[in-house]
């Protein structure tokens, strides 16, 4: 099997993923990180690890390379949507289509998360690497819904193999020149004669809008699956997983739609959207953004880490409240004591305009329903 040393030249640390990050981080330096937001920076094919705040001080102040233990980087063939790589061996998640305009990176996520491979534990310190079709039509931030997502797999690290799409995103966000970003992302994927222990094959045309049940990321089900409608009593749109640009381009498809019907938030319906970083903010203004959350009664919070962490607006306060959010997990009181369900961004502003559960299309007539 083809290998490539996780021995890095140094230790980046760094206020995030934005400057302290490169492809191919496993060839150049090991990223340390305090808090699992980090693991975006997988979807320009960065390797990360997360650690405690004592383990990342100490990795800091030691000069540690802290992968150490990790010996090497098995390659996987292409045409997959998944792979998942840990010491000498990996598992191999796979697509091979497209998929449908209202499923997103975070239903590809969730759809991974229930499978039995993942759901067992099975996938848990291994490497992750996300490919094929479906991810290659994904942007550079879905892509990052995904790597981010790892963590709730319970693997080491995930990463995506740098295309075009990498090399104009280092290019917009890292100012590199194109000879500059094209150079660090040369050779940077999997080789055809790469052996796995696993192989679990996903078509992403199948999948439909999802919902994840309290408790479990991995408690995935098809939302037209559900047999009752849920009533929502808080929706919110943030966190890194899903307060990136896309996110809020996600978001602001649906409320554009709505406003334009004259359509606005539920009456019994606390919404919070929140973008990830001040950049995203600015980013929200210059395209009006804005204006269409205030249009639609949603409220604007300033970028930080928020409900996800069990912070501020969007937590719940009571066990019988309804959250419907976009964040990563909903482990029991991880944004309150109520009752937290995962879905992707178009599925959490369309919700919070008809106060239930929602799957968005484009189009779709969104009806506040009689509380």
């Amino acid at each position: 099997m083809a290998r490539d040393s996780l021995y890095g030249e140094e230790v980046i640390w760094s206020g995030g993923p934005k400057v302290a990050s490169v492809p191919g981080t496993f060839k150049l330096a090991a990223v340390v990180a305090a808090d699992m937001g980090w693991s975006d920076v997988g979807s320009w094919d960065a390797v990360w690890e997360n650690l405690d705040h004592d383990e990342a001080g100490n990795a800091v102040s030691d000069s540690a390379i802290v992968v150490d233990t990790r010996n090497s980087l098995v390659r996987s063939h292409e045409g997959v949507l998944t792979a998942v790589v840990g010491l000498d061996e990996a598992d191999l998640l796979a697509t091979i289509e497209q998929n449908a305009d209202n499923v997103t990176a975070k239903d590809f996520m969730l759809e991974v998360l229930r499978h039995p491979y993942v759901k067992t534990g099975k996938a848990i310190g291994k490497l992750v690497e996300y490919c094929g079709d479906a991810v290659a039509a994904l942007s550079v931030d879905e892509r990052a819904t995904m790597t981010n997502m790892t963590a709730e797999v319970g693997g080491f690290t995930g990463y995506v193999a740098p295309d075009e799409k990498t090399v104009e995103y280092l290019m917009d966000y890292r100012k590199m020149s194109r000879a500059e970003a094209e150079r660090l992302c040369a050779g940077l994927f999997s080789d055809p004669n790469a052996e796995f222990c696993e192989v679990i094959e996903i078509d992403a045309a199948a999948i439909r809008p999802m919902i994840a049940l309290p408790g479990d990321p991995g408690n995935g089900l098809y939302i037209d699956d559900v047999a009752e409608r849920i009533k929502v009593d808080i929706a919110y749109a943030g966190s890194c997983t899903a307060g990136k640009r896309e996110d809020m381009d996600m978001y602001a498809r649906v409320l554009a739609e709505a406003a334009g019907r004259g359509e606005r938030v539920a009456p019994w319906v606390r919404f919070f959207i929140q973008c990830g970083s001040q950049d995203v903010k600015r980013y929200c203004e210059e395209r009006g953004y804005l204006d269409v959350f205030r249009q639609v009664g949603a409220t604007f919070l300033e970028p930080s880490c928020g409900a996800c962490i069990n912070a501020g607006p969007g937590v719940s306060k009571t066990r019988e409240e309804v959250t419907i959010s976009a964040i990563n997990r909903n482990f029991p009181g991880r944004s309150g004591p109520g009752q937290l369900y995962l879905a992707n961004p178009y599925t959490v502003a369309a919700s919070a305009i008809t106060g239930y559960i929602t799957a968005w299309s484009p189009g779709m007539v969104l009806e506040t329903s009689s509380s």
